[in-house]
Formats: C-alpha cells, sequence, structure tokens
C-alpha cells in the first residue's frame, strides 16, 4: 500500500471514529441517567424535587437515546463508505 493510499485510508476512517466515539458517549450519559432514575425510585420515590427531575430526565432520555441511535446509523453508513473505499484501492 503506498503512502498516497494509506492517507486515504486514514482519511476515511475519521468520520467512522467520530460517530463512534458520539455514540458511546451518549450512551453513557443514557446508562448513568437510567441508573439514577433507576436507583432514585427506590430512594426518593415521594419526594417533590425527584418527581419534577423525573419528568424532565425521560424527555431529556427520548433524546439522548434518539442521537445514540442517529448515531449508530451514521457510523453504519460511514463504515459501508470506508469498506467500499478500502476494496476499491
Amino acid at each position: 500500500m503506498t503512502q498516497q493510499e494509506k492517507e486515504i485510508v486514514a482519511k476515511a476512517s475519521v468520520p467512522m471514529t467520530v460517530a463512534n466515539g458520539l455514540r458511546w458517549f451518549f450512551m453513557i450519559i443514557a446508562l448513568f441517567l437510567v441508573l439514577f432514575l433507576f436507583f432514585g425510585n427506590k430512594l426518593w420515590e415521594g419526594a417533590a424535587w425527584y418527581e419534577a427531575f423525573r419528568g424532565r430526565a425521560y424527555g431529556f432520555l427520548l433524546w439522548d437515546i434518539a442521537l445514540m441511535l442517529l448515531c449508530s446509523i451514521l457510523r453504519i453508513v460511514f463504515t459501508a463508505r470506508y469498506n467500499r473505499i478500502v476494496k476499491n484501492l
């Protein structure tokens, strides 16, 4: 593989890596929020502040999971593009 081909492959892998990093970022946020909600339902079930927070947290979690799904789809698209580039070299 020539140096120019290596640069093309490295350049094509960047969007795939970024999409994967964002997917992991959103997954970690969702994990911590779900764990907080799970344990919060056991610890602060009747607290007024927790009830108000829980409604906003579920809304935030919906968007977080939607963005995580979008990043997963983008990762699949970028991976297919990367594989096509590598195959043509």
